[in-house]
């Protein structure tokens, strides 16, 4: 086992060999660029170096489904911290929010080596195809996250060779999403079938497609604005559905168990960020839930910081019979190691409200030899199929002229898994639809709430508000549940009580702007 890094000059290619997994790495030496890429096994090596960019923790290993994901659903829960970007109380020289843009665009500056370099390699060209696909599909993602988070940024497709090609004007909008749908589209030309892995790590023609209709959404809402992409998105969820291989899994608690038990379920889970226990060391494991799990010392059922605590709006929001609240939010907690006993919570549930957990990725089911403190080994979810139905419905109903029965048919086909009614033995099936009868408005009102409760933290909350022009207003709405909110849990409400109209978008870090004299301050900074 290897990893070869590749020096540059804004960041070090990461190069990966396989062991068990496409990501099984760790690093040894260096070598030139100019004498790499020689065969299949440098070109792979270099791709699995692009993917490992997912799982740092600036990236899907921390912070962008925690604290770059605080909203309605729960608040960040370290009551000690007074100052940081979950709080939306920080400065431009934030390391967070620098460590995040740097490793998405050492990602990019690896995909655009690999691109520059790829033809030189002694390989089928299948299988270079397959790899330019998913160079070309994750630069665009990480541009698709950068812009997301930060607005207009420099838009970069050739490797950085010198200090000269530093300064670099931010693009505008149209032109960073022109660029991420034409790469992404390319790719999904190039990349295999969802059939062809037995694990979700690597990108398929099936998670190019979801991730489409997901960047289309967002073109066709705030900033943009563009609602001709509303057919767009429709038509990429509906290559997905279409497509006749994916399907939820009848138990909503059974996906996220998965995760941690490293069952790979391809049909309902079409893209997820791997991670694994590396001999001893923890290079690439996560802290998906660690840090957002159910709180406990236990080290047996696995530490976990519980620093994602709950709103008590979002728990009030689910009706009787929704699954997913009680796995979205806990109910128990644990007794003390060694025991693995579940201890129910007690006393009236209005004087628990701020003391759950966000709770949808429990360490009790993790699959490893060791359970480290810090870290896990718990896979995190890109794109899920309950996520493409959503985005299908969304798209649907926003069009002129009247919304589908297949809009309406796959929202209830979400809530139906929600109520238990796919599973064996379940009667009643059409009790958990939506009334048929909804407009327009009153459905994407029921689609904003079945994404909260489907997709609770999994880092798409804060992108979905802000998409729909109403992060800051519903942060704001916040506060009139503070004065009935116990005084151990009144620090709950920072976020909401710092939050402004600057912050749909970050801060462009400090160090980007010395160094980018043409970079561009977003706004009220």
């Amino acid at each position: 086992m290897k990893k070869i890094i590749l020096s540059g000059f804004i960041g070090t290619i990461l190069l990966l060999s396989a062991c068990n997994k496409f990501l099984d790495v760790k690093p040894t030496d260096f070598v030139a660029p100019v004498n790499y890429y020689t065969n299949e096994k440098d070109v792979s090596a270099a791709v699995a170096g692009i993917y490992d960019v997912l799982g740092k923790t600036s990236a899907y290993g921390r912070y962008l489904f925690f604290e770059m994901d605080i909203s309605d659903e729960g608040f960040f829960g370290l009551s000690s911290n007074t100052q940081d970007i979950a709080l939306y109380n920080y400065d431009i020289g934030d390391t967070k929010l620098l460590n995040t843009w740097t490793i998405l665009y050492e990602g990019i500056n690896r995909a655009n080596m690999l691109l520059e370099n790829i033809d030189k390699a002694d390989m089928s060209d299948g299988a270079r195809e397959v790899y330019r696909g998913e160079a070309l599909f994750l630069r665009a993602y990480y541009y698709f996250v950068l812009t997301s988070n930060w607005g207009k940024i420099p838009l970069r497709l050739e490797s950085t060779k010198s200090p000269s090609e530093v300064d670099m004007v931010p693009s505008t909008y149209a032109d960073i999403y022109q660029r991420i749908v034409m790469d992404m589209e390319a790719a999904a030309e190039k990349v295999a079938d969802v059939t062809t892995y037995t694990n979700a790590g690597r990108i398929s023609k099936s998670a190019v497609w979801g991730v489409l209709a997901r960047v289309n959404l967002k073109m066709a809402g705030a900033p943009l604005r563009d609602v001709a992409r509303y057919a767009e998105a429709k038509e990429w969820a509906k290559k997905v559905i279409a497509y006749g291989y994916h399907r939820l899994n009848p138990d909503y608690s059974q996906v996220f168990k998965n995760y941690a038990q490293k069952v790979y379920d391809t049909r309902e889970s079409i893209w997820e960020v791997e991670f694994s226990y590396q001999s001893g060391n923890q290079y690439e494991e996560g802290m998906v839930g660690s840090i957002n799990g159910i709180g406990t010392s236990n080290t047996t059922v696995g530490y976990s910081y519980g620093a994602m605590r709950v709103m008590r709006p979002y728990y009030d929001s689910f009706v009787t019979g929704d699954e997913r609240r009680d796995w979205n939010i806990n109910d128990y907690t644990y007794a003390a190691a060694p025991s693995t006993e579940r201890v129910p919570y007690t006393g009236s549930t209005a004087t628990i409200y701020y003391n759950r957990y966000a709770s949808k990725f429990r360490r009790e089911f993790e699959v490893t030899p060791v359970k480290s403190t810090n870290t896990t080994v718990v896979n995190f979810p890109l794109v899920r199929y309950a996520d493409v139905l959503l985005m299908y419905a969304e798209a649907d109903n926003m069009l002129p002229g009247a919304r589908s029965a297949e809009a309406d048919e796959y929202i209830n086909l979400v809530r139906r898994r929600a109520f238990g009614k796919l599973k064996v033995g379940a009667t009643d099936i059409q009790e958990a639809d939506l009334s048929s009868s909804l407009d327009e408005l009153e459905f994407q009102e029921a689609i904003q709430k079945e994404r909260s409760w489907e997709l609770a933290f999994e880092g798409l909350r804060r992108f979905d508000l802000t998409r729909w022009n109403n992060y800051i207003l519903t942060m704001k709405n916040l506060l009139s549940y503070k004065a009935s909110a116990n005084a151990n849990y009144q620090y709950g409400f920072r976020t909401a009580e710092n939050i402004s109209e600057r912050d749909t978008l970050y801060a462009i870090p400090r160090d980007e702007m010395i160094v980018n004299k043409l970079m561009k301050q977003n706004a009220g900074w």
